[in-house]
């Protein structure tokens, strides 16, 4: 499926042939949607047992909290329960989020070497694509600790011109806050392309071996210059479909305080809706990088024609 075509792809071909990917080898991303599902369940389970109830007590501590006398005896008491709960629920989170992160990583770059192997015409099994994956694992490890380190750093100054905003509003400076607001507004749009272009990074480093880590960032922005519109499609289409799905989750967990088996029932179609999700998004990105990769590489090629044959010709 890598072999460039003559004619110029349609502005929606990568979603058609991403959808349409799996269908080319259907035993690999049958596991491969296998255990994306598996841990989108185990992720899910892991917030309803362990981060949920402790959410939950916190709600009741400080429920009783503002309705206790601050003079009686059982105040104390209260507020140390809601210290203990409140250290307890940051450890958890703290513990789950770095669980989620590493397992959600993992996943990623299987499914990512799926994709990119497939469209490649590599025809694996599952076993030998995670062969493959263990000896080119370097290289998208870095990119992604690479890539989570500059948006938490982006996140990280957002953060503060927020701050500096609220400042401003806190002192009543409003015409600098409106000016304020409008240079905050860029960074905040252009944060959706970035995250585009880290996740593209990622496709890069799995696709081409040799490039990693800043590398591979300023690979997949060289790619999809003059491509951003394709990068909107895709961002949004990836977005409608997230969003669209959250609904069922919610009704998952509204049917589980009635019903615990509709709960899971429908917790695990979310899981499996999730998992399509994310197994579409990871084959119509490689197909994105490969349409951009085609059509650079025959921008390039046709330079080299013509300036060839200008030589010829002089």
């Amino acid at each position: 499926m890598a072999t460039g075509q003559s004619s110029t792809p349609s502005f929606f071909n990568f979603l058609k042939e991403g959808l349409l990917l799996p269908s080319h080898n259907r035993t690999l991303f049958a596991a491969v949607f296998t255990i994306t599902a598996a841990s989108t369940c185990l992720l899910l389970l892991g917030n309803d047992l362990a981060v949920q109830p402790l959410r939950d007590e916190i709600d009741l501590d400080t429920k009783a909290l503002n309705s206790t006398d601050p003079s009686s005896p059982d105040f104390l008491q209260l507020t140390r329960k809601t210290q203990d709960d409140t250290r307890a629920l940051l450890l958890t989170r703290a513990a789950y989020f770095l669980f989620g992160a590493i397992t959600r990583s993992a996943i990623r770059i299987v499914v990512l070497f799926a994709a990119v192997a497939t469209y490649s015409g590599e025809l694996h099994t599952f076993g030998s694509l995670l062969g493959k994956v263990k000896t080119q694992l370097k290289g998208p490890v870095l990119t992604l600790a690479v890539v989570y380190a500059l948006e938490v750093s982006y996140v990280a100054l957002l953060g503060a011109m927020i701050g500096l905003l609220m400042c401003l509003m806190t002192m009543k400076y409003f015409v600098l806050f409106f000016v304020g607001s409008l240079l905050v507004l860029v960074p905040f749009i252009f944060l959706v392309y970035f995250s585009f272009l880290c996740s593209m990074s990622v496709v890069v480093a799995v696709a081409e071996p040799g490039c990693h880590g800043a590398g591979a960032l300023g690979r997949a922005w060289r790619l999809m210059k003059g491509k951003r519109r394709r990068a909107m499609l895709f961002i949004s289409v990836t977005a409608v479909l997230s969003t669209a799905l959250n609904p069922v989750y919610t009704l998952a967990k509204r049917c589980a305080l009635t019903s615990m088996a509709a709960g899971l029932l429908l917790g695990f179609l979310y899981s499996i809706l999730k998992a399509a999700v994310q197994v579409f998004a990871a084959c119509a990105m490689a197909a994105l990088y490969y349409e951009c990769k085609g059509s650079t590489q025959a921008s390039a090629v046709g330079y080299v024609k013509v300036s060839t044959k200008e030589q010829i010709d002089a």
